[in-house]
Order: C-alpha cells, then structure tokens, then sequence
C-alpha cells in the first residue's frame, strides 16, 4: 500500500479506537484498569503511524508537483529546438508590434476615446500553480486592445491572440515575470491561448469579445 492508503488507514483505526475505548468506558468504571499501558502504548502506534506516512506522503506529493514543473520546461525547450518561435509561427505579416511598455494598471478593463479610436488595457495572468488564466473572457472596444500579462508561476506561459485560426500577435513565453501585447482589433470575437505545447488543451484559453 502507498503512504496516502497507510496514513487514512492509520486515522480510521484512531478514530474506531476512540470510539470503542470512550463506549467501553462509560459503560466499565473498573476500565481501563491494568490495561491502561496496553491502551496507551495502541493509540501511540496509531498516532507515530499517521504522521510518518502523512509527511511521507507530503513529500512524495511535492515530488510529484516538482516533476510536473520539469516536465513542462521540458516540452517548451524541446518546441523551440523544433520549430523556432511558438508564439509568432506563421504570423509574422499579420501580427501588430508588440508593445514594450505596458499603460498604468486599471483593472479589469478601461476604454478611451482618442482620434485614432477607442483603447482598452485588460488585466490577465496565469495561475501559480494550475495551467490556467485567472478569466476565460475579457470584453475590450474596437480600437488598441492591451493586455497586462503576469505570469507568477516558474511554469513558462505567453498570449496569443487569435481569429478564425490565424494568430494576430503573441509574445515568447516568460516565467515568473510580466508582460504587455498590444494589437488593433476590430469589432469582432477572438480566442487567446497559450501557446506553449500541452497548455492551450489543458484549458488556457479564453475569448476576447471586442465590440
């Protein structure tokens, strides 16, 4: 059996214990008796037991985790050994300049009207832990749409932006760090995603009402 089995079988046997001893004595005043050392010496090895295998299986738990970690930086490097950048394949004509600098952070979204158009700024990041954003749907304005990436995770993650199939601007892959992606989009419906491999299935994506 694992550590997880031993340790919730080591708890259920506390549990019955104290049942069975706490009936016993309200039924026995003689109870415990000479048996005192036996009882006492039975709940030790139940309660030594549980916590052995509890922290056991904390760390085979984090090992497990750790092994997750090293296997996505895994595929990533082995991608880009492969075909080059995942994030611009393909797009090279279609995608906007990326911004480098990204505007103050307002929120969840904030719109302005200028000469050339309506600008939005959107705030997104990716979970700590999970291979998830934190929203599935942004709203924005047609016009300069930005999007305010942080990426906390040591797991490497990235947006792209996409309509229809074909990718419209995307940024390389960033750990434990921030960035910004700007496009001119029109009225319209689009997916974001990450592009690293095995994310975008997992459930990294989302869309992009623009209207």
């Amino acid at each position: 059996m694992d550590n997880e089995t031993l340790f919730y079988l080591c708890g259920g046997v506390l549990a019955v214990s104290a049942i069975v001893v706490t009936f016993v004595g309200l039924k026995s005043e003689k109870f415990p008796g000479r048996a005192f050392p036996l009882v006492i010496v039975w709940f030790a090895v139940f309660v030594v037991g549980a916590t052995t295998f509890a922290v056991r299986y904390s760390v085979e738990h984090q090992e497990h985790k750790e092994h997750e970690f090293e296997h996505a930086n895994a595929e990533i490097e082995a991608d880009e050994g492969d075909s080059g950048d995942p994030a611009d394949a393909g797009s090279e004509e279609s995608a906007p300049e990326v911004g480098s600098q990204g505007e103050e952070p307002v929120g969840e979204a904030e719109g302005s009207e200028g000469g050339g158009g309506a600008e939005t700024t959107l705030q997104l990041a990716a979970d700590t832990t999970d291979l998830a954003f934190d929203k599935t749907a942004l709203d924005a304005k047609a016009g300069k749409v930005t999007i305010d990436f942080d990426n906390p995770s040591p797991i490497p993650h990235n947006v792209v932006i996409e309509e229809g199939g074909e990718e419209l601007a995307g940024f390389e892959p960033i750990t434990e760090g921030e960035e910004t992606e700007t496009a001119e989009l029109g009225a319209g419906t689009y997916t974001f995603f990450c592009s690293v491999p095995g994310h975008r299935e997992a459930g990294m994506e989302g869309t992009l009402s623009v209207k």
